[in-house]
Protein backbone atom coordinates (compact mmCIF):
# COMPACT_ATOMS: atom_id res chain seq x y z
CA UNK A 1 0.00 0.00 0.00
CA UNK A 2 2.61 2.67 0.95
CA UNK A 3 4.52 1.61 -2.10
CA UNK A 4 1.23 2.45 -4.35
CA UNK A 5 1.15 5.62 -2.75
CA UNK A 6 4.35 6.85 -3.30
CA UNK A 7 3.95 6.01 -6.80
CA UNK A 8 1.23 8.01 -7.19
CA UNK A 9 2.03 10.67 -5.36
CA UNK A 10 4.61 12.70 -8.20
CA UNK A 11 1.82 12.69 -10.62
CA UNK A 12 -0.61 14.09 -7.58
CA UNK A 13 1.67 16.91 -6.92
CA UNK A 14 1.87 18.03 -10.85
CA UNK A 15 -1.56 18.37 -10.86
CA UNK A 16 -3.30 22.20 -10.95
CA UNK A 17 -6.00 22.09 -7.97
CA UNK A 18 -8.87 24.45 -8.63
CA UNK A 19 -7.51 26.78 -6.24
CA UNK A 20 -4.62 27.30 -7.87
CA UNK A 21 -6.02 27.23 -11.54
CA UNK A 22 -8.03 30.47 -9.92
CA UNK A 23 -5.50 32.15 -8.42
CA UNK A 24 -3.11 31.76 -11.96
CA UNK A 25 -6.18 33.43 -13.94
CA UNK A 26 -6.77 36.10 -11.16
CA UNK A 27 -2.93 37.04 -11.66
CA UNK A 28 -3.52 36.82 -15.51
CA UNK A 29 -6.26 39.28 -15.56
CA UNK A 30 -5.01 41.91 -12.98
CA UNK A 31 -1.56 41.79 -14.98
CA UNK A 32 -3.30 42.61 -18.08
CA UNK A 33 -5.44 45.46 -16.76
CA UNK A 34 -1.88 46.43 -15.30
CA UNK A 35 -0.23 46.20 -18.01
CA UNK A 36 -3.08 48.43 -20.47
CA UNK A 37 -3.34 51.27 -17.94
CA UNK A 38 0.51 51.49 -18.17
CA UNK A 39 0.23 52.08 -22.02
CA UNK A 40 -2.48 54.36 -21.94
CA UNK A 41 -0.98 56.54 -19.02
CA UNK A 42 2.53 55.81 -18.39
CA UNK A 43 4.45 55.22 -14.91
CA UNK A 44 3.91 58.54 -13.57
CA UNK A 45 -0.09 58.37 -13.99
CA UNK A 46 -0.47 54.39 -12.79
CA UNK A 47 -2.51 54.20 -10.02
CA UNK A 48 -2.44 51.04 -8.40
CA UNK A 49 -6.10 51.63 -7.09
CA UNK A 50 -7.67 52.17 -10.80
CA UNK A 51 -5.78 48.33 -11.69
CA UNK A 52 -8.53 46.79 -9.48
CA UNK A 53 -11.13 48.81 -10.82
CA UNK A 54 -9.99 48.27 -14.68
CA UNK A 55 -9.84 44.35 -13.40
CA UNK A 56 -13.22 44.39 -12.32
CA UNK A 57 -12.11 42.91 -8.44
CA UNK A 58 -11.56 44.08 -4.90
CA UNK A 59 -8.70 45.74 -3.57
CA UNK A 60 -7.81 43.19 -1.03
CA UNK A 61 -7.97 40.71 -4.10
CA UNK A 62 -5.79 42.75 -6.26
CA UNK A 63 -3.08 43.24 -2.64
CA UNK A 64 -3.31 39.08 -2.26
CA UNK A 65 -1.56 38.80 -5.26
CA UNK A 66 0.45 42.37 -5.29
CA UNK A 67 0.77 43.59 -2.42
CA UNK A 68 3.03 46.64 -3.20
CA UNK A 69 3.45 48.47 -6.83
CA UNK A 70 6.46 47.85 -7.28
CA UNK A 71 5.73 44.45 -7.14
CA UNK A 72 2.88 45.17 -9.56
CA UNK A 73 4.93 46.78 -11.83
CA UNK A 74 8.06 44.68 -11.81
CA UNK A 75 5.41 42.12 -12.84
CA UNK A 76 4.29 44.01 -15.85
CA UNK A 77 7.97 44.17 -16.38
CA UNK A 78 8.31 40.72 -17.10
CA UNK A 79 5.16 40.11 -18.71
CA UNK A 80 6.42 41.93 -21.15
CA UNK A 81 9.54 41.15 -21.78
CA UNK A 82 8.33 37.21 -21.23
CA UNK A 83 5.86 37.96 -24.43
CA UNK A 84 9.01 39.53 -26.82
CA UNK A 85 10.94 36.48 -25.56
CA UNK A 86 8.70 33.99 -26.88
CA UNK A 87 8.31 35.96 -30.24
CA UNK A 88 11.91 35.82 -31.08
CA UNK A 89 12.24 32.31 -29.73
CA UNK A 90 9.73 31.67 -32.72
CA UNK A 91 10.40 34.32 -35.25
CA UNK A 92 14.43 32.77 -34.65
CA UNK A 93 12.88 29.49 -35.31
CA UNK A 94 11.53 29.91 -38.20
CA UNK A 95 14.27 31.53 -40.07
CA UNK A 96 15.99 29.09 -41.78
CA UNK A 97 17.11 30.72 -44.59
CA UNK A 98 20.82 32.56 -43.93
CA UNK A 99 20.41 35.22 -46.21
CA UNK A 100 17.24 35.93 -44.72
CA UNK A 101 18.35 35.64 -41.01
CA UNK A 102 18.88 39.39 -40.39
CA UNK A 103 16.05 40.53 -42.66
CA UNK A 104 14.03 38.02 -39.78
CA UNK A 105 15.47 39.55 -36.83
CA UNK A 106 14.89 43.01 -37.98
CA UNK A 107 11.13 42.64 -38.07
CA UNK A 108 11.38 40.81 -34.59
CA UNK A 109 12.97 44.21 -33.34
CA UNK A 110 10.84 46.49 -35.07
CA UNK A 111 8.04 44.49 -33.67
CA UNK A 112 8.69 45.09 -30.01
CA UNK A 113 10.79 48.71 -30.68
CA UNK A 114 8.32 50.23 -32.47
CA UNK A 115 4.85 48.22 -30.17
CA UNK A 116 3.55 49.95 -27.14
CA UNK A 117 5.06 47.58 -25.18
CA UNK A 118 8.94 48.83 -25.40
CA UNK A 119 7.31 52.27 -24.29
CA UNK A 120 6.32 50.63 -21.58
CA UNK A 121 9.64 49.28 -20.76
CA UNK A 122 11.63 52.92 -21.55
CA UNK A 123 9.04 54.81 -19.37
CA UNK A 124 10.04 51.75 -16.55
CA UNK A 125 13.47 51.39 -17.12
CA UNK A 126 13.45 55.52 -16.65
CA UNK A 127 11.16 55.31 -13.54
CA UNK A 128 13.96 52.40 -12.69
CA UNK A 129 16.75 55.28 -12.44
CA UNK A 130 15.30 57.07 -10.60
CA UNK A 131 13.21 54.89 -7.77
CA UNK A 132 15.97 52.88 -5.69
CA UNK A 133 13.13 50.18 -4.77
CA UNK A 134 12.26 49.28 -8.42
CA UNK A 135 15.25 49.92 -9.76
CA UNK A 136 17.29 46.49 -9.33
CA UNK A 137 13.85 44.78 -10.18
CA UNK A 138 13.99 46.61 -13.68
CA UNK A 139 17.56 46.06 -14.39
CA UNK A 140 17.37 42.45 -12.74
CA UNK A 141 13.85 41.49 -15.24
CA UNK A 142 15.50 43.45 -18.49
CA UNK A 143 19.07 41.58 -18.15
CA UNK A 144 17.35 38.60 -17.86
CA UNK A 145 14.27 38.60 -20.50
CA UNK A 146 15.24 40.88 -23.05
CA UNK A 147 18.85 39.90 -23.22
CA UNK A 148 17.36 36.53 -23.25
CA UNK A 149 15.96 37.17 -26.87
CA UNK A 150 19.19 39.27 -27.88
CA UNK A 151 20.99 35.74 -27.01
CA UNK A 152 17.96 33.72 -28.95
CA UNK A 153 19.24 35.66 -32.05
CA UNK A 154 23.26 35.79 -31.58
CA UNK A 155 22.82 31.93 -31.31
CA UNK A 156 21.49 31.61 -34.83
CA UNK A 157 23.92 34.09 -36.45
CA UNK A 158 26.72 31.62 -34.77
CA UNK A 159 25.17 28.54 -36.99
CA UNK A 160 25.97 30.78 -40.12
CA UNK A 161 29.62 30.66 -39.17
CA UNK A 162 29.97 34.01 -37.27
CA UNK A 163 31.91 34.14 -34.18
CA UNK A 164 29.43 34.70 -30.57
CA UNK A 165 31.38 38.24 -30.13
CA UNK A 166 30.81 39.37 -34.14
CA UNK A 167 26.87 38.15 -33.87
CA UNK A 168 26.34 40.05 -30.82
CA UNK A 169 28.16 43.02 -32.43
CA UNK A 170 25.69 43.04 -35.80
CA UNK A 171 22.52 42.36 -33.55
CA UNK A 172 23.35 45.24 -31.04
CA UNK A 173 24.10 47.09 -33.78
CA UNK A 174 20.68 46.12 -35.75
CA UNK A 175 18.63 46.74 -32.89
CA UNK A 176 20.26 50.21 -31.94
CA UNK A 177 19.15 51.29 -35.10
CA UNK A 178 15.83 50.21 -35.12
CA UNK A 179 15.29 51.21 -31.33
CA UNK A 180 16.44 54.66 -32.25
CA UNK A 181 13.93 54.87 -35.10
CA UNK A 182 11.48 54.05 -33.13
CA UNK A 183 12.40 56.56 -30.36
CA UNK A 184 12.53 59.37 -33.14
CA UNK A 185 8.79 58.16 -34.34
CA UNK A 186 7.59 59.62 -31.37
CA UNK A 187 8.72 62.81 -32.29
CA UNK A 188 8.90 62.31 -35.80
CA UNK A 189 6.89 60.32 -38.20
CA UNK A 190 9.02 59.54 -41.67
CA UNK A 191 8.08 55.61 -41.97
CA UNK A 192 9.80 56.24 -45.95
CA UNK A 193 13.26 57.04 -44.59
CA UNK A 194 13.03 54.78 -41.43
CA UNK A 195 11.87 52.07 -43.77
CA UNK A 196 14.97 53.10 -46.29
CA UNK A 197 17.69 53.10 -43.18
CA UNK A 198 16.68 49.74 -42.04
CA UNK A 199 17.13 48.25 -45.10
CA UNK A 200 20.45 50.33 -45.42
CA UNK A 201 21.69 48.56 -42.30
CA UNK A 202 20.36 45.28 -43.26
CA UNK A 203 22.79 45.39 -46.37
CA UNK A 204 25.48 46.75 -44.66
CA UNK A 205 25.32 44.06 -42.16
CA UNK A 206 24.83 41.51 -44.73
CA UNK A 207 28.28 42.28 -46.50
CA UNK A 208 29.71 42.61 -43.14
CA UNK A 209 29.26 39.20 -42.05
CA UNK A 210 29.83 37.73 -45.11
CA UNK A 211 33.05 39.44 -44.77
CA UNK A 212 33.72 37.67 -41.32
CA UNK A 213 32.80 34.92 -42.96
CA UNK A 214 35.25 34.78 -45.73
CA UNK A 215 38.30 36.18 -43.08
CA UNK A 216 37.28 33.49 -40.79
CA UNK A 217 37.15 30.55 -43.95
CA UNK A 218 40.46 32.19 -44.99
CA UNK A 219 39.20 33.15 -48.20
CA UNK A 220 38.45 36.72 -48.04
CA UNK A 221 41.43 37.72 -45.35
CA UNK A 222 44.39 40.07 -45.83
CA UNK A 223 47.37 38.57 -47.34
CA UNK A 224 50.54 37.85 -45.21
CA UNK A 225 52.88 36.55 -47.51
CA UNK A 226 53.94 40.04 -48.28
Amino acid sequence: MADSVTDISPIRDTMPTPQAERSRKMRARILSAAINLLREKGYSAFRVADVADSAGISRGAQLHHFPTKDQLVAACLQQVFSASLERATIAAGKAIDDDGLLQAASKDGEAFFYGQDFLIALDLVIAGNKLRPLADDVRGISRQRRVGAEQVWVSRFVETGLSASDAEDILWLLWSVIRGLAVRAQIEQDPERAKRVTELTISLLTDYAQQLRNRKEGNGGPSVSG
